[in-house]
C-alpha cells in the first residue's frame, strides 16, 4: 500500500528536511525540488514489504515523537523546520541504536531518489551521469507538491 495523506506529507517533509533546498550554492536544489512523491509511489510498489514496514514506522514513530523529544505538543508536520532538524538530531544522538539509525534510513531512502537523477549526478560530479532520468523522474502534467519538476541544469555545470 502507498502512503496516503498525512503519512506521505510527513515523509516527504522528512525528505525535505534532511535533503533541504538551498543548502549549498554547488547544489541549490532539494528534496522539495524534485519529483519525490512520484518516486515514493515507485519505491512502494517495488520495495520489499519489510523494507516498506520499516519505513512507515519509522515515519510514524518521528511524526508523533515531538512531544516525547522535543517537549513540543505538535507532531513532526507542526514543528518549524529548524525543529525537524533539531528532531532528527536528536535521534541520531540517542543512545539506543535502533533510534540512532532512525534518520539514516531517511537519509538513504530519500537519496536512492535525488542521487539518482541526472542533473543532481551531473552537479554533485557523479560519472558517468545516467543518459535519462528514471522513469518515476520524467515530467508530467502534475506540479502538485511532492511532484515538481527539477529545475533545469545547464550542461556542463
Amino acid at each position: 500500500m502507498i502512503p496516503a495523506g498525512y503519512e506521505r506529507r510527513c515523509l516527504l517533509a522528512i525528505f525535505e528536511t534532511v535533503l533541504p533546498s538551498g543548502a549549498a550554492e554547488r547544489m541549490p536544489f532539494g528534496a522539495a525540488d524534485v519529483p519525490m512523491g512520484r518516486f515514493l509511489e515507485d519505491f512502494f510498489r517495488h520495495a520489499p514489504a519489510q523494507v516498506r514496514f520499516g519505513l512507515r514506522a519509522c515515519t510514524w514513530l518521528v511524526a508523533l515523537s515531538a512531544p516525547f523529544v522535543l517537549g513540543r505538543f505538535r507532531t513532526f508536520l507542526g514543528l518549524a523546520p529548524g525543529e525537524r532538524l533539531e528532531l532528527l538530531a536528536r535521534f541520531g544522538r540517542s543512545s539506543s541504536y535502533l533510534v540512532r539509525e532512525v534518520p539514516l534510513l531517511f537519509k538513504t531512502v530519500a537519496c536512492l531518489a535525488y542521487c539518482g537523477l541526472p542533473d543532481v549526478q551531473s552537479r554533485l560530479g557523479i560519472s558517468p551521469v545516467d543518459a535519462t532520468p528514471p522513469s518515476w523522474a520524467r515530467a508530467h502534467a502534475d506540479a502538485s507538491p511532492g511532484r515538481r519538476s527539477l529545475p533545469t541544469v545547464e550542461a556542463g555545470r
